[in-house]
């Protein structure tokens, strides 16, 4: 079970975090408000765990030695608390104690209408690390009669986020609703731990909690102490100015966002879907729905009713009650659209108003509050990334889609800026020819170009270090090529065509003192490692559809383990059909031929079949762990099925 912990001590400064949160001690105080038939799910699982731990007890560390269904809801807390809310509180202060990790995702559904089949088509990629507590993998459980559903989901979970039942397909992206606020707390100078609040002195609640973690002896304990106002826990003291900052949390002590997956992985249909989100269960997320008729989507976020007078994307005062929460804004006036008239929806971490083309969705509703950013009345397309540029440019044409259309557009490595890059540079060097044919030579494979990240692409390697020189040479000035109004960048002018001409030939001189040749084959680089080097035609730097990337070697190059966390394409019908990918594979045996298996398909751009019925999962089943006849049922009487492979 993971409960981070951080101190950090400045001068009459001290910020903590993360600990305070108590993602145990928290669940098991509140053990009685699990829903029943969560818990005996948690439960099952906790003893799935132990007796996996039983089994592999010398490959094991030491210190685990068992779990319960209380750490598995701590474990999904402790994901909610740490990296999607107290991140967006502490957003909001002027002095950031934290660096924020990039969240990103993708998901599109074409209407019936839209696809060449006649059936709707659903995409989503997880943007998640290969490796470490986000790892992603697959699974299908079927209880019969009750439950046939699959989809990927973190290690340490038994529900998923995105997945699908025989019913409906159902996917999460990253969103930003005004979830979490930061209060700045008067301190009484007689004495620090009390806080003024409606006119009189609190006392600031203190507790002490001991964490288990590993340390350079392995594991220790460590004892902090932990402050609370009635707001909620205190992640910085500046006591030379007498203030304090509290953070308030949606759901803070909330023990069911188990409870809220669940439901989504038991809905049938539309009603049932839309009835577990109402529950207000699951703080964010825009959610992505789709069945054999409807394609539905809502920008999910526990936004509580503000006061009118407050900045409420800064710290707020907590001496007052005209600032406390009031009830949180319903489900129903969510931002959510059902079968558009444009046939599509998307969201690549988009604001709600551009979830598809002319959605009339407007930006200011349901509260000019409800984003963490308040946008402009009259805001438009230019809130698109250029990930969600691209699905507008390609599900917005007039034609219907295909698979193959779905599939490619998964893998797509469309360079959105080279729009302006590429022109840029033609007229830089068009004025003023380099003398160093190595550049011209460079500027020649640039021009015909075909604006992809193609493994086989030296083009690209050329506009990918291009954009690394930028940024190191100019620094912010080059994330005006990754916005929507970059068009607007003046391409005559001498000081564009200067700075754009000294990152090229910085590029160039790069690439040949790294790897010894100017002309080196993009997938020579961005490589994967997992029991063999394999190519790989991702990016992140241009926030592609596609954007695997990972750390630079000493060789120069780039070793992925981060990107898609999965990938899922549904075609929804009788039966359903389904492809889908990890970046590695299902695995972590090295002499598994499983080990590498996606990692492989990957590289290739292709996604494997995700079999669902039992007569498709018996016709590719390895291995049975009991009676492989069981499975035939199905969802569909009374006996337990068996495990398979």
């Amino acid at each position: 079970v993971i409960c981070i912990s951080s101190r950090t001590n400045t001068g009459g400064t001290e910020t903590t975090s993360s600990g305070f949160f108590g993602p145990k001690k928290c669940v098991v105080e509140n053990k009685k408000k699990i829903d029943p038939n969560t818990y005996k799910i948690l439960a099952a699982f906790a003893r799935g765990v132990n007796a996996y731990i039983a089994a592999h007890r010398a490959q094991i560390p030491e210190w685990i030695d068992s779990v319960a269904a209380e750490d598995i809801e701590a474990l999904e807390r402790s994901h909610y608390m740490r990296f999607y809310s107290i991140h967006d509180a502490l957003q909001k202060m002027n002095e950031q104690a934290h660096d924020f990790p990039d969240f990103g995702s993708n998901q599109w559904a074409i209407a019936p209408f839209k696809s060449a089949n006649g059936r709707i088509m659903h995409v989503e990629h997880t943007h998640m690390p290969w490796a470490n507590r986000f790892q992603n993998y697959e699974a299908h459980l079927i209880t019969p009669g009750k439950l046939d559903v699959a989809g990927i989901s973190w290690f340490g979970s038994p529900f998923f986020l995105d997945g699908f039942n025989d019913k409906i397909t159902w996917s999460a992206t990253w969103n930003e609703p005004n979830m979490a606020d930061v209060y700045e707390e008067k301190l009484n100078p007689a004495n620090r731990l009390q806080y003024l609040y409606d006119g009189h002195w609190r006392d600031i609640r203190l507790e002490t909690e001991t964490f288990r973690v590993k340390g350079p002896k392995g594991m220790e304990s460590i004892t902090l102490p932990l402050y609370y106002t009635h707001h909620g826990p205190i992640v910085n003291f500046d006591r030379e100015k007498n203030r304090a900052y509290s953070v308030k949390l949606p759901n803070y002590d909330g023990v069911n966002y188990s409870t809220g997956m669940y439901g989504l992985m038991k809905s049938q249909n539309l009603t049932e879907f839309k009835a577990t989100l109402a529950r207000q269960l699951m703080p964010r997320w825009n959610l992505l729905y789709s069945d054999s008729q409807n394609i539905y989507w809502v920008h999910n976020g526990n936004v509580a009713r503000r006061a009118e007078g407050y900045d409420w994307s800064k710290p707020v005062p907590g001496w007052t009650r005209e600032t406390e929460w009031g009830p949180f804004l319903p489900f129903e006036v969510y931002p959510q659209l059902l079968n558009p008239p444009s046939g599509f929806l998307q969201n690549c971490n988009n604001p709600p108003w551009v979830a598809t083309k002319n959605s009339g969705l407007n930006p200011l509703v349901p509260a000019p509050y409800y984003l963490r950013n308040t946008p402009r009345p009259d805001a438009g397309e230019e809130a698109l990334n250029t990930r969600a540029e691209r699905l507008f440019q390609v599900l917005g044409q007039d034609k219907k889609c295909t698979l193959a259309d779905m599939k490619e557009l998964a893998f797509d490595t469309t360079i959105m800026p080279a729009d302006v890059i590429v022109p840029l540079l033609e007229r830089a060097y068009g004025a003023k020819p380099s003398q160093d044919p190595r550049v011209m030579r460079a500027l020649d494979l640039v021009k015909s170009w075909d604006r992809r990240s193609g493994e086989g692409s030296v083009a690209y390697t050329y506009v990918y270090f291009w954009g690394r020189a930028y940024q190191e040479l100019f620094g912010g000035n080059f994330s005006r090529f990754l916005h929507y109004d970059r068009r607007k960048i003046d391409l005559g002018s001498p000081e564009e065509q200067d700075h754009a001409r000294q990152a090229f030939e910085h590029a160039v001189a790069h690439i040949e003192k790294q790897f010894g040749k100017s002309e080196v084959r993009w997938g020579d680089i961005n490589v994967v490692v997992r029991g063999g080097k394999f190519p790989m035609d991702g990016t992140a730097l241009y926030d592609v559809l596609h954007p695997d990337e990972g750390p630079e070697q000493e060789n120069g190059q780039m070793y992925c383990n981060d990107g898609w966390g999965d990938l899922l394409i549904v075609v929804e019908g009788n039966p359903k059909e389904i492809w889908s990918l990890l970046p590695y594979g299902e695995s972590e045996h090295a002499e598994s031929p499983h080990y590498n298996d996606m990692a492989k398909l990957h590289s290739r751009r292709q996604a494997k079949r995700f079999w669902f019925t039992p007569e498709e999962i018996l016709a590719h089943t390895e291995s049975v762990w009991g009676d492989r006849n069981r499975i035939k049922a199905g969802g569909r009487t009374g006996n337990q099925p068996a495990g398979v492979r």
